[in-house]
């Protein structure tokens, strides 16, 4: 195994980050506010050698993808959290202060679509229509190019994942503790009802079937069509990391294991990873690469669960999830950076936003509200072909549209897994 080490402070962890190590070892929900502050939360996508990606910082910023130099930065008013989708030239993502922006390659504004509430996750486009929640527990659809709303869907919960389409379909959790499946007019099809909730991480489709977790530690198989339950495993803790699949491979992260399963929700194997498994999770090939609470980006066999390396960072590397462009890796950090490493965990590039100072984070538990602390602590979606794989692997993580669009070609129908 080969570790790989940035240069990093010495001293002694601070108070502050004590206590949030410790609050991340219990039983608490993640941690989705966050202040004003540089770090990176948002997973990057790279396009035509551009590596797209939000900061807490309030910014948008578009680098070049081989050296890191700034080419733009467009400005919110609130943390952007929400990984970016790209559709026909245009750039779509969520910002704290409530509003999902449209805009162009160059960074310029084309409509911003005020929501009630945070925008926490990512955007997906289908059919002229971005597709998009909010922490005001409300599904929208928004014409692409004008801005304007055609429908809501309200639940009893802030939606923390993103909508994924399939075959004509919407489906997203909540946590309201259920599981939706609507048309693309934003009527119910099915809901299922888990035990706790069920909204904060994005699923997968797969062969007519859908997989996500539920904060009742569960993670779950329904039938797509009528969202009958196919089967349940029992992860003992709840899963602190979206799910992302390949072949007939499920990978996610607890606070305690990362897992493999296959899908028949059989364990194929589990890595302890320490009391935090973080929360962004890609697979590229052969390989699974999530985050710890040591501050690691970890590189593992997707066959054996055996660690090939970890590269070490100088903060926590959360929600963020691994983008990969001609050969390199591009993940956000809490201490206020975008990284480029190589396959061989070699850092090629850091990127720091306009702001050195981490955010803060706001948690609550049982009700009651506890102050703002520091911290240090998506997809790629994985292709069913090589052809998939290699165009992945030259133009970076592919948003949905253009997972969908090339899909379209090579099996005449959409997928958005």
């Amino acid at each position: 195994m080969v570790e790989t080490d940035t240069e990093e402070n010495s001293s002694e962890k601070t108070i502050q980050e004590k206590i949030l190590l410790r609050l991340m070892q219990e039983e608490r929900k993640p941690v989705t506010d966050f202040s004003a502050g540089g770090s990176v939360v948002s997973s990057p996508l790279v396009r035509n050698g551009v590596v797209y990606f939000g900061s807490c910082d309030k910014n948008f910023y578009a680098l070049d993808a081989e050296n890191g130099k700034m080419l733009w930065s467009f400005p919110t008013e609130g943390p952007v959290v929400s990984p970016p989708t790209i559709s026909n030239n245009t750039i779509y993502f969520g910002s704290y202060d409530h509003n999902l922006y449209a805009v162009s390659l160059n960074g310029k504004l084309k409509w911003a679509f005020p929501a009630q509430e945070r925008i926490f996750s990512k955007p997906s486009v289908f059919q002229e229509r971005v597709y998009f929640a909010s922490c005001d527990g409300v599904l929208y659809s928004v014409n692409v190019r004008t801005g304007k709303c055609l429908w809501k869907f309200k639940t009893n919960a802030p939606i923390l994942s993103q909508p994924k389409i399939y075959k004509k379909t919407i489906f997203f959790g909540s946590n309201d503790y259920n599981f939706y499946a609507l048309t693309l007019d934003g009527k119910p099809k099915w809901k299922f009802e888990t035990g706790k909730e069920a909204g904060f991480f994005n699923s997968v489709i797969y062969n007519d079937t859908v997989y996500f977790g539920s904060f009742d530690s569960h993670i779950y198989a329904l039938k797509a069509n009528t969202g009958n339950l196919v089967w349940k495993f029992d992860a003992t803790k709840p899963p602190n990391t979206p799910i992302k699949r390949k072949d007939n491979f499920l990978f996610f992260g607890t606070r305690t294991h990362f897992y493999a399963i296959n899908t028949e929700g059989k364990l194929v194997w589990k890595l302890p990873i320490g009391n935090h498994a973080g929360s962004g999770v890609s697979v590229f090939r052969d390989m699974v690469f999530f985050s710890g609470n040591d501050n690691h980006l970890y590189g593992v066999d997707a066959k054996t669960g055996k660690v090939v390396w970890k590269f070490r960072a100088n903060g926590y590397i959360s929600h963020t999830c691994p983008a990969f462009y001609n050969g390199k890796i591009y993940f956000g950090c809490w201490d206020c950076s975008l990284y480029c490493v190589t396959q061989n965990a070699e850092l090629v590039w850091r990127f720091e936003t306009s702001l050195s100072c981490p955010s803060l984070v706001f948690s609550e538990q049982n009700g009651q509200e506890t102050e703002k602390q520091p911290i240090e602590w998506e997809e790629t979606e994985e292709k069913e072909t090589e052809l998939e794989e290699k165009k992945e692997f030259e133009y970076g993580e592919p948003s949905e549209d253009y997972t969908g669009e090339l899909k379209n070609y090579l099996k005449g129908k959409k997928y958005m897994d």
